[in-house]
């Protein structure tokens, strides 16, 4: 009986991993169809993740782990639940969440594009309640951004 709660864990898991991988894909791409990341301020603060390191290991290791686990403590463990406790209403707590994760962003680019990942990420905390299914929602999300930037002069 364990093994069949086990692979339909990984189900899950593996299907929000693809809605992540994929929503990150569809937005990366409507916001350079749009010209978004062509503005000067997004491509500095873009280049700026190189101040970090320039290896390879330690970009993934921030952006696709470490970011995205003190992320999600913070906006879906705490203040998802901190609202939801008190709006009693999950839409209106899954926009809200959403939206404060967009603002932490700080840039407006990658506001709007947090707000809506924040959606996502946020739904997916709501629908399963276990920190481990938005964990890998953001970790796919920021796999694939850190790949398509760091891909970006090849192409």
């Amino acid at each position: 009986m364990n093994n069949a709660f086990d692979l339909k864990q990984i189900k899950i898991h593996a299907l929000w991993a693809l809605i992540g991988a994929l929503s990150a894909l569809l937005l990366t791409f409507i916001f350079n169809e749009s010209g978004l990341t062509q503005l000067e301020s997004f491509q500095s603060s873009e280049s700026s993740m190189y101040l970090i390191s320039d290896s390879i290991a330690i970009l993934i290791m921030v952006y696709c782990f470490a970011t995205p686990l003190v992320e999600e403590i913070i906006f879906r463990y705490f203040i998802f639940n901190f609202l939801n406790r008190h709006i009693k209403r999950a839409a209106v707590t899954i926009v809200v969440t959403a939206a404060l994760f967009g603002i932490y962003h700080i840039h407006p680019v990658q506001a709007i594009y947090g707000f809506l990942m924040g959606l996502i990420i946020t739904y997916s905390y709501y629908r399963h309640r276990v920190l481990s299914v938005p964990f890998i929602v953001h970790l796919a999300a920021n796999a694939v951004a850190l790949a398509y930037t760091m891909l970006s002069p090849v192409l």
